[in-house]
């Protein structure tokens, strides 16, 4: 049996929160904001790092490059500032054009950026000079996130149309566009263990699909609204699921079987929409955020671990 403890609210944001993702080290966690702000928070203590950076409109994605110590920050008006960490000072800034930048991915062994953005674009960028290398169009629709796939050479863009599109990794050639869901194709999870690939649409369904054949297994009327992020809890076993319904869901990964839902009523959780998950394995920690301004962390235990 499952067992969740709430363990605290990390405040600081104005604004409804977008995304969750690694921060500049292994207990570190970056937030993007509709503040403007790029914030960095200590999981070890459970407290802002010290570490923000304020932008000149909405942040909606941010990805850490280790190898040159900078941070990639992408925004609602399509920009991308490059700062330095060092000196927290803004490097370059591309403008794209192409809307607002909801996912940008370092691929290093292609020395390059890959960026989805609001208005339908996948677009790579050279890693050192910031040049465009390619620009496609995909949709007239939103391109919401961008998922490698390095063991099958793969990488997959989700669409407001509702379609997944899959492309090789070294061609940078789309391989197959997949009806996902009736409405836009949200999020996206590559499963850790088997062949098979699940995504959240805005219909609220988690739909489960063949990576080879690109069959769909399964679809499952998961949420009451749209579902925005999908992450493995490797070390349980488990998926989690959130959504605009205000809730995260708890599902066996294994047969997809519904385990548990996260909610205000019953456990203190979010108010308003759930937009990001982050999972730490080593703390067994889960963390989710969304409009409610709010990043509530959560400790996932079996019901034996809770009696010792």
């Amino acid at each position: 049996m499952l067992l969740i403890e709430k363990i605290t609210e990390l405040k600081g944001h104005s604004g409804a929160i977008y995304s969750l993702s690694k921060g500049l080290f292994s207990d570190g966690l970056f937030s993007t904001s509709g503040d403007n702000m790029l914030a960095h928070w200590d999981l070890s203590s459970m407290q802002f790092s010290g570490f923000s950076v304020k932008l000149p409109s909405i942040v909606y994605s941010v990805t850490y490059r280790k190898d040159n110590q900078t941070l990639c920050i992408g925004t609602f008006t399509g920009h991308i500032h490059i700062i330095d960490i060092s000196t927290k000072t803004e490097i370059k800034c591309i403008q794209l054009n192409k809307g607002g930048i909801f996912k940008i991915v370092h691929v290093p062994n292609q020395n390059s950026l890959f960026i989805s953005t609001a208005s339908g674009y996948f677009i790579v960028l050279d890693d050192v000079n910031y040049t465009i290398k390619k620009e496609l169009r995909l949709s007239n629709l939103k391109l919401r996130t961008i998922h490698i796939e390095n063991r099958l050479n793969r990488f997959y863009i989700t669409d407001g149309s509702g379609d997944f599109h899959v492309f090789d990794l070294s061609s940078l050639e789309k391989i197959s566009t997949i009806k996902a869901h009736k409405e836009s194709c949200n999020t996206l999870l590559i499963h850790p263990t088997q062949d098979i690939l699940i995504t959240g649409g805005k219909d609220a369904f988690l739909n489960v699909f063949d990576k080879i054949s690109f069959e769909k297994l399964k679809s499952i009327p998961a949420h009451n609204y749209a579902i925005y992020d999908i992450v493995s809890l490797d070390e349980l076993n488990l998926i989690a699921t959130a959504s605009r319904d205000k809730t995260i869901k708890l599902w066996d990964a294994q047969n997809f079987d519904f385990l548990l839902r996260i909610n205000k009523e019953n456990y203190d959780g979010h108010t308003h929409s759930v937009n990001s998950l982050y999972w730490h394995g080593n703390k067994k920690m889960l963390l989710s955020a969304g409009d409610d301004q709010k990043i509530i962390s959560w400790k996932i235990l079996q019901e034996a671990e809770k009696s010792n």
